[in-house]
């Protein structure tokens, strides 16, 4: 079951606003420093796929440079979205899965 702490999503937030930053800034050199630094670095990222965390377009920044160079990043988050992929999550149209989300 995926549980997530309110206090620790908000925390997260600001760091994940930051990284984008860094991601748009910087582009693969900033995607390298993540994926040789950050263990899992997409695990870390996907929960905030969901849009009520108003940060999914910075997680899609980031997602967007990792993802085409390191296959092990691409498995990581394949293996959430197979797990939590039909979570239903609200967004600005109504309620859809991460799947729909990403989609």
């Amino acid at each position: 079951m995926l549980r997530l702490d309110v206090q620790e999503i908000m925390k997260g937030v600001v760091v994940i606003k930051a990284l984008a930053y860094l991601f748009k800034k910087y582009q693969e050199e900033a995607a390298q420093v993540a994926i040789d630094e950050t263990i899992n670095f997409t695990e870390k990222l996907a929960p905030y796929i969901n849009p009520a965390f108003g940060v999914l377009k910075e997680v899609f920044v980031c997602l967007y440079e990792i993802l085409p160079i390191d296959p092990f990043n691409c498995h990581i988050l394949q293996k959430f979205v197979l797990r939590y992929g039909d979570i239903p999550v609200k967004s600005d149209s109504g309620e859809k899965t991460i799947k729909h989300v990403m989609s």
